[in-house]
């Protein structure tokens, strides 16, 4: 089977995902409650909201500049346009190709940083540090919430924790010891080709040049902190919509969803995790009480407003930068298919 046989099964296969969940999300709903739902909403609320979701993506790319440090001091309105271009690539193309797009328009606006680097930064920002503060911040909600788990709740938080363990070990072994773990490889990689081991070799080093903040206990510290931050901005964004809706939930209920939602996005689906991000908010909601109607209404426009917002600042800076889409994600395919190089494309 080629790769781009296998690009297109799993695109398939992620798109019946989201149309299965989205019929299953609807086919027992009254549309006239869920159609009152969202007439009857407060949108002035979303002014906060959307406020707050602007300064999630400004405080990302403040996070970034501390990881990407070791390597190069990089212009903040670079890391901005990157963060921006790359979450937006997450909403408008398939197979998760966002991060690889994130690495390629920094590297394409600035030429001295590897690819490499900034998709060890992008990996070990999504892999640890992310879910790490989740997994924080869940803990803390539920000691302070009567709210209770159900069985899939408690297998997605305990698989989140396993893989955020093993991030973790992966990430550090790496940092630390990058030279004897590509000479590791190479031993018991005896079958290949010099080249191929050479290739690979190369590969770990560029890669742990992005982990080597990871070695400064005070930047660990910051970036740890920035990144509870982050996510206490996007629960507190949440908390906006569901006044919006006037739920009569407490402010826990916000991180909750957050939390789940986070977790529903790992799921195979269309871009922009349409369907998976709202089941994953449906379910929470209905935790708490709330009607299946008002939770679907609630989680269309939660999604709505992420999905608008994030989508045109992605766009705008992709325009300011001179970059286009389809270079990007061309670039992001042969990466995720193991055949590019360490450059990227520019277009003027």
């Amino acid at each position: 089977m080629t790769v781009k046989t296998k690009r297109y099964l799993y695109i398939a296969f992620g798109i019946t995902i989201s149309i299965v969940l989205l019929w299953f999300l609807f086919r027992n709903i009254n549309v006239t409650e869920l159609l009152e739902a969202l007439k009857g909403a407060n949108y002035w609320w979303l002014i906060p909201n959307a406020v707050l979701i602007v300064l999630t993506m400004y405080q990302r790319a403040y996070r970034w500049n501390d990881m990407i440090a070791p390597v190069k001091k990089v212009a903040f309105s670079k890391l901005l346009a990157a963060t921006c271009i790359g979450f937006m690539a997450n909403n408008v193309l398939p197979l998760r190709l966002g991060e690889f797009v994130r690495a390629y328009s920094l590297a394409a606006q600035d030429k001295d940083i590897p690819k490499s680097a900034s998709l060890a930064n992008i990996f070990v920002e999504r892999l640890v540090f992310d879910l790490i503060a989740l997994l924080l911040i869940f803990g803390v909600v539920l000691y302070v919430s009567p709210l209770q788990l159900d069985q899939s709740m408690k297998l997605g938080l305990v698989i989140t924790i396993a893989t955020a363990l093993v991030g973790i070990a992966a990430m550090l072994i790496l940092a630390l010891r990058a030279g004897q773990t590509g000479r590791l490889l190479r031993r018991y990689l005896f079958f290949l080709p010099e080249r191929v081991k050479d290739f690979i070799e190369s590969v770990i080093l560029k890669f742990s040049r992005g982990l080597e903040f990871l070695t400064d206990l005070k930047s660990v510290a910051w970036v740890s902190l920035q990144t509870i931050v982050i996510w206490i901005l996007m629960g507190l964004s949440n908390y906006f919509v569901f006044l919006a809706f006037d739920f009569n939930v407490n402010l826990d209920a916000s991180f909750v969803v957050l939390v789940v939602v986070s977790v529903s996005i790992l799921v195979p689906s269309s871009p922009g995790f349409v369907g998976v991000y709202h089941a994953g908010a449906v379910l929470s909601l209905m935790q708490y009480g709330i009607s299946q109607e008002a939770a679907l209404s609630c989680a269309i426009v939660l999604h709505a407003t992420q999905y608008v917002i994030v989508t045109f600042m992605g766009f705008y800076y992709l325009k300011k930068e001179h970059l286009t889409l389809k270079t990007l994600e061309e670039k992001a395919t042969e990466e995720m298919a193991g055949g590019s190089d360490d450059s990227a494309g520019r277009q003027s």
